[in-house]
C-alpha cells in the first residue's frame, strides 16, 4: 500500500487525466492499453561542443598581442587587468561576454588616445583587435547567453506537470525579450552593459519552463497516439460502435467520453500548451537568429531538431480530433467535434 501511495503521488494530474481517458476508450473497444513510454529530456549537446578551436585560438592570440600595448593613459588597460587576472582567467561565458563588450566600449577613445601620442603602430594593432572582436562578437554573445549553463537548466524538465502552463508568468518572456534588446543593440555598435541586470535575466531563464513544456507536449503526443490506433481500428470500430450499421450502446459511452473528457477537458489543457509555446518560443526563435552567425554546428543542429519535433507535437490534438470525426462519419454520428 505504502508503494502504492508513493507511485500516486509521483504520478503528474497530467498523467492520470490522459490515463483516464485513454481507459475509458480502450473499454469501449474492449482493448489493451500499453504503458506510456518514458519521456526522456531534450539530449542537450554537451557544453565542449560548443568550442570551436578557430575561435578560442583568436580569442588567446588577441590576450597575447594585447599583453605588450602601452596603453598607460587608456581606461582599456582596466578591462584588459581584470580579464587577464585571476578571477578573469576562470570567468563564466557571460563574464567574459561582458569583458568583450567592455573592450569594444573602450577601445575607440583608446585608439583615439594613442593616435594623438604619435603611437601610429599601436593604434593600427589595437584597431586590427578591435575590427576582429566585432566580427565574432556574434560568437561571444552566443557563448554568454544560449551556451551558458541557465539555458541547459531551462530545457530540463522540472516538477512543473501539476497546475502546468497555469504556474508560470510573464516573467521568462521578459527576459527573453531583453536578452533580445540588449544583443540588437550590442549588434548594431552600442556596447554599453549591465552585468548585474544580465546575470540576473539568465537566472530568471535558468528557472524557466522549456523543458516543462517540451516534456508536457511529448506526453500529449504519446497518450493521443495510443488513442488514435484505438480509434483506426476498425473491426472494433464496426463490432462495438456501430455493429451492421447500427449505433450500439457503446457509441452513446463513445459520444459521452469524447464530449467530457476530450472536448471539455484534455483539449483546453492542450490549447493552454499551445499558447504557453506560442508566448514563449517566437521570443526565443528571435535570440537564436540574430545569433544564427555565431552559433556552433551543434546548436544548430539540435535547434532544428528540437522544432521539428515541437511541430509534431503541436499537431497531435488536431490529428486526434479528425480521427474521432473520422469514426463520428463512418457510424453516422449525430455530434462532431
Amino acid at each position: 500500500m505504502g508503494l502504492c501511495l508513493v507511485l500516486v503521488a509521483c504520478q503528474s494530474s497530467l498523467d492520470s487525466a490522459y490515463q483516464d481517458y485513454l481507459q475509458r476508450i480502450a473499454r469501449i473497444f474492449e482493448l489493451e492499453t500499453s504503458k506510456a513510454a518514458d519521456i526522456s529530456p531534450l539530449s542537450y549537446p554537451r557544453s565542449r561542443e560548443w568550442v570551436e578551436a578557430n575561435e578560442v585560438a583568436k580569442e588567446r592570440k588577441t590576450l597575447g598581442l594585447l599583453a605588450f600595448l602601452s596603453l598607460d593613459d587608456c581606461e582599456l588597460r582596466y578591462v584588459i587587468a581584470r580579464r587577464n587576472s585571476a578571477l578573469g582567467k576562470v570567468a563564466s561565458p557571460s563574464q567574459r561576454l561582458h569583458y568583450q563588450l567592455d573592450f569594444l566600449h573602450h577601445a575607440p577613445a583608446c585608439i583615439a588616445t594613442l593616435s594623438a601620442q604619435g603611437q601610429i603602430q599601436t593604434a593600427a594593432a589595437l584597431s586590427a583587435v578591435m575590427d576582429e572582436k566585432k566580427q565574432h562578437l556574434a560568437w561571444f554573445i552566443w557563448q554568454g547567453s544560449l551556451g551558458e549553463k541557465e539555458f541547459r537548466q531551462f530545457w530540463q524538465a522540472g516538477n512543473r506537470d501539476d497546475n502546468y502552463p497555469a504556474n508560470t508568468g510573464a516573467a521568462l518572456i521578459t527576459a527573453l525579450e531583453q536578452l533580445n534588446a540588449w544583443t540588437s543593440q550590442w549588434l548594431s555598435g552600442d556596447y554599453a552593459s549591465d552585468i548585474g541586470a544580465y546575470e540576473m535575466s539568465l537566472s530568471v531563464i535558468r528557472a524557466g519552463d522549456g523543458g516543462a513544456l517540451y516534456r508536457a507536449l511529448s506526453m500529449q503526443q504519446s497518450y493521443l497516439n495510443q488513442a488514435n490506433t484505438m480509434l483506426d481500428n476498425e473491426i472494433s470500430v464496426q463490432q462495438r460502435v456501430c455493429p451492421r450499421g447500427q449505433l450500439s450502446a457503446q457509441a452513446e459511452i463513445l459520444q459521452n467520453v469524447v464530449s467530457k473528457f476530450w472536448i471539455q477537458g484534455l483539449q483546453r489543457q492542450s490549447a493552454a500548451f499551445s499558447r504557453r509555446y506560442f508566448a514563449l518560443m517566437p521570443a526565443l526563435h528571435a535570440l537564436e537568429q540574430q545569433l544564427a552567425e555565431g552559433e556552433p554546428r551543434a546548436y544548430l543542429d539540435w535547434r532544428q531538431q528540437r522544432d521539428a519535433q515541437f511541430e509534431q507535437f503541436l499537431a497531435a490534438p488536431k490529428a486526434h480530433s479528425l480521427r474521432i470525426n473520422t469514426l463520428y462519419q463512418r457510424c453516422d454520428l449525430s455530434v462532431g467535434t
